[in-house]
């Protein structure tokens, strides 16, 4: 059985949850991105850091990541057909975390042969209880890995929403997409501010979002400074893996 070869991996801490005043837990990698076929698996190694100033307890989980009616839901393994999550082998299932340290766990999962989803979580899930502020928590962390088997990767484009300027709000903007391809995407944009004679005022970058087939997601951005009254047109062009689309509509800056 061939390994899962690893296109994408973000090293960085970005999952991320408070867990005391005086620090945080974070988990590397946050995303693992792989190119494959059925039947085949891959085995990561997952590494959970604590920098405050107590002891952490965690059970490994996996969940799948299901798409229904556009929205992203995480299933517990087992519980649809083709269960990645359900294939799930961690090297340990209990995880202590002492303060200023860190502690790794290797999973292994394997994409079942016809599984129509592609992905899945492995998760660090809390046993430990924590107050943030007066709120009594539980951190739970975790590694999404996401599957492709096929070159099929699209995403179409669809309204803009504007979030107007006002005296609390800076002029902002949403695109809405949806993959409409069989296999996890990256969709990027960027949006330009035009003033009433076509020049340019100033631009933003859209949050880059991860979606998977079916998935309805917005691409949100906002202008880091103060527009002065006045007629303008924003313009947002998205690479959508495959083709790169330009959306654009009228601004009122009062």
């Amino acid at each position: 059985m061939k390994p899962f070869a690893l296109i994408s991996l973000m090293l960085l801490a970005a999952a991320t949850a408070p867990a005391a005043e005086d620090g945080a837990l974070s988990v590397a990698p946050a995303v693992v991105m792989l190119h494959g076929n059925f039947g085949q698996s891959t085995k990561q190694t997952l590494t959970l850091t604590n920098t405050t100033s107590r002891e952490f307890a965690f059970e490994m989980e996996a969940e799948d990541v299901v798409v229904r009616n556009g929205k992203r839901l995480f299933v517990p393994a087992g519980e649809i057909a083709g269960s990645i999550a359900a294939t799930a082998v961690f090297t340990r299932r209990q995880v202590v975390v002492k303060a200023h340290t860190a502690e790794s766990v290797d999973v292994t999962v394997t994409l079942p042969t016809g599984a129509k989803h592609r992905g899945v979580v492995a998760i660090f899930h809390g046993r430990t209880r924590f107050l943030n502020g007066r709120v009594p928590m539980i951190a739970s962390l975790g590694t999404l890995l996401t599957f492709s088997v096929t070159d099929d990767v699209a995403a179409d484009a669809g309204s803009l929403d504007v979030v107007a300027q006002s005296a609390t709000h800076n002029l902002g903007v949403a695109q809405n997409v949806v993959n409409s391809g069989a296999e996890p995407l990256m969709v990027r944009g960027v949006a330009a501010i035009l003033d009433s004679r076509g020049a340019l005022v100033g631009r933003m970058d859209l949050q880059p979002r991860r979606i998977f087939p079916t998935e309805r997601a917005k691409l949100e951005g906002e202008y880091p400074g103060e527009l002065s009254p006045g007629h303008y047109r924003l313009v947002v062009t998205c690479d959508l893996g495959a083709k790169s689309v330009t959306r654009s509509t009228e601004v009122e800056v009062r």
